[in-house]
Formats: C-alpha cells, structure tokens, sequence
C-alpha cells in the first residue's frame, strides 16, 4: 500500500493536532492540579524559612544586646565594687586615726590622772613628813627640856632619836 504524502500530511496533521491538544491539556492539569500547589507549598516553606532567618536574626540581635547589658552591668557591678572597696579602706583609715586620737587622749587622761594622784601622794607625804618632823621636834624638845644637853649629849641623843623614829617616817 502505497501511501501519498498528501494523506501521510493529513494523518500527521490529526495526529499532530491531537498530541498537541492533549499535550496541552497535560500542561493545564499539570499546571492545575500539581505545579500550582508545589509552587504554593514552595512559596509557603520559602517563606517560612525567610521568618525563621528573621527570628534568627532578631534572637540573634537580642542575645547581642543582652550580652552588652550583661557587660555593661558588670563593668558597673566592679566599679560599685571598687567604690565600695575605697570607701570601706577610707572608712576604716578613719576609724584607725580615731582610734589612734582616742587612744591618745586616753593615755593623756591617765598621764594626768597619775600626775595628779603623785602630786596627792607627794603632798601626803610631805603633810606626813611635817606631822612626823613636828613630832620628832617636840619629842626631841620633850627630851631636851627633862635635863640640860652637852654637845656630846645632844649628838647621843640625836642618834637614839633617829634608831626609835620607824624607817616610814625617814624616807
């Protein structure tokens, strides 16, 4: 069988015609019923991706700022403390010169204190020592009067007088 090209023409033709037409329609369902939803779906996890690189970024951002506040409170928490430390060091040179001052007048105070009770001493016992001179005079004068004193007497007499005086009233 002999085929004319007019007839192959006409057959390739329909049948060209045809596979065109149902490749077309396999592009419209294709388009339809799969590209549309996998672009969707595409576009929906390109965009979920692009919020978590924006969550990341901004998570990212925050944690930047909260490590400066971090810093920056204790850059202030050691300058407080070196404040404090100061303070405490000049408090306490303070209290030390205070001290220092207290004690000072204290030691002044029982300097004067013990002064004072060696000059009440001290007057004691010259009041004691002219109480028992006086005693002594009149004792010796007593002795005197009882009989007429030689030299050799006197001097006798001066000795006896200081061997019966107590030691206390001597020294």
């Amino acid at each position: 069988m002999r085929l004319e090209w007019g007839t192959i023409v006409e057959n390739i033709n329909a049948t060209l015609l045809i596979n065109l037409l149902n490749f077309a329609l396999l592009l419209w369902l294709l388009k339809r019923l799969l590209f549309r939803p996998a672009m969707n779906w595409l576009d929906q996890r390109r965009q979920a991706e692009q919020e978590r690189l924006e969550r990341a970024r901004t998570t990212e951002a925050e944690a930047e700022s909260l490590r400066a506040q971090r810093e920056e409170g204790l850059a202030d928490a050691n300058r407080r403390a070196r404040e404090i430390l100061a303070q405490a060091n000049s408090d306490a040179q303070r209290i030390v010169r205070e001290a220092r001052e207290e004690a000072r007048r204290e030691a002044r105070r029982i300097a004067e204190e013990g002064e004072e009770a060696a000059r009440k001493a001290t007057q004691e016992a010259l009041t004691e020592l002219r109480r028992a001179y006086a005693e002594l005079v009149v004792h010796g004068a007593a002795r005197v009067l009882e009989r007429e004193v030689r030299a050799e007497d006197h001097g006798r007499l001066l000795e006896n007088l200081a061997a019966e005086l107590p030691d206390r009233l001597l020294s």
